[in-house]
């Protein structure tokens, strides 16, 4: 298992994609931060859920899940590593992130959004897990969040991306409803990385 998070690890760490879209998130969250604390827990939460989405969906773009799953036959091992490592440099990029809104006001929004963090990040690589193409899965939850959680929800209803962000804000009814929603897409992921890697 150890080995699986280190190489997890590296792999994020040196992939160009992946840290240069960490880097740049990590920026612009120090740029988000001097508009309102408020305004950086969204963009973090944003943030955190796509770089862990894109960073997961990798693997099976360019395929070395194969090689992967060839390496650690127990799939759900990996998939654990990958949600410690998502939830680990998650965690690491926002709390760098955050630097300015700990010196521009009291700091409660930064340490609740850095709990939701981890969270977050496992509910990325479940759903990049699921649905395998970022581009896919960006897209449909756009798709949602507009049709489903914007006009029939109002933003208001404790559905998936509206507890994320609503919670990831300091509201703890929301982030446990969001707690709730993640542990659904886990458990789907769980059955979903058993699937053949050849449609992917």
């Amino acid at each position: 298992m150890i080995r699986v998070v280190l190489s997890e690890l590296y792999r994020t760490l040196t992939v160009r994609s992946a840290w240069l879209s960490m880097t740049c998130y990590a920026t612009l969250g120090i740029a988000t931060g001097w508009f309102s604390e408020e305004f950086w827990a969204l963009f973090i939460s944003i943030g955190a859920f796509a770089v862990t989405a894109v960073t997961t969906a990798q693997h099976y773009q360019h395929r070395t899940a194969v090689l992967l799953f060839l390496g650690q036959p127990h799939r759900l091992a990996v998939l654990a590593a990958q949600c410690l490592v998502g939830a680990v440099l998650a965690v690491v990029t926002a709390a760098v992130s955050g630097i300015i809104v700990v010196g521009q006001g009291d700091g409660d929004v930064f340490w609740y959004t850095l709990t939701a963090v981890p969270l977050i990040a496992v509910f990325g690589v479940a759903n990049a897990t699921l649905v395998r193409r970022p581009t896919w899965l960006f897209a449909g939850w756009a798709l949602w969040m507009i049709a489903v959680e914007g006009v029939i929800g109002k933003f208001q209803s404790r559905l998936p991306l509206s507890s994320m962000l609503i919670g990831a804000s300091g509201n703890a009814a929301y982030l446990r409803a969001f707690a709730i929603w993640t542990a659904l897409f886990l458990a789907a992921a769980v059955w979903s990385i058993r699937r053949d890697l050849s449609g992917s």
